[in-house]
């Protein structure tokens, strides 16, 4: 887990920090594009393989810098044994929530005709719990704890055709509160695989 650290952070020196710092301070110059994004990482928790999607929306400088704000959830069903005093549970156990607002900045640190690599970071914070239902079929929560993360991460973009592109990266989550009072260890690599359609360049065209 230290590797994968630095290897992120190892390719900054790439430009060096100076240079990273100058590009982004020349692209806030510009005039920002309102970006909105659906994605997926795909991670651990514990031993359990989830998919964890994210909504973001912010403003994209130049294509160089982007900052904004997104949401985060946990997708995929992960159960775990539940009881509770004074209360019967149904099935005896409780589904695994995971639920957090994070800011993010993106560096596009390398950027060529066909491809290009950035840097993406976000740190987020919001609340894991368990979810389930009592004998009358309530839904109920317990065990909420607040939760902080950060994931800082790489990722690279290759355009296949004029309007379509593939892409990738691999990143780190660490939890720095909460995880000391979680049963589940959040702490975990994650990866990321997507396609890409252009819409911005088709609806230019077309235009």
């Amino acid at each position: 887990m230290k590797i994968l650290i630095l290897i992120i952070f190892g390719l900054i020196p790439f430009h060096g920090i100076t240079q990273l710092l100058d590009d982004m301070k020349q692209s806030f110059d510009s005039k920002p594009k309102v970006m909105l994004k659906f994605g997926t990482r795909n991670a651990f928790i514990t031993n359990s393989f989830v998919k964890i999607r994210d909504f973001q929306m912010g403003l994209n400088y130049k294509n160089i810098t982007k900052i904004g704000l997104g949401y985060n959830w946990l997708a995929t069903d992960v159960y775990r044994p539940l009881v509770i005093e004074g209360e019967i549970v149904r099935e005896n156990k409780g589904e695994l929530k995971m639920r957090y607002l994070a800011t993010f900045i993106e560096y596009t640190f390398l950027k060529r005709k066909k491809y290009s690599c950035a840097i993406p970071v976000q740190v987020g914070f919001g609340k894991t719990f368990l979810e389930y239902r009592n004998e009358s079929n309530e839904l109920k929560k317990t065990n909420s704890i607040s939760i902080a993360f950060y994931e800082p991460a790489i990722t690279f973009e290759y355009i296949v055709l004029k309007y379509f592109g593939i892409g990738g990266g691999i990143g780190f989550r660490l939890m720095f509160i909460g995880n000391r009072r979680l049963n589940d260890n959040f702490t975990a690599p994650f990866y990321v695989l997507r396609a890409k359609i252009y819409f911005g360049d088709v609806l230019k065209d077309i235009l």
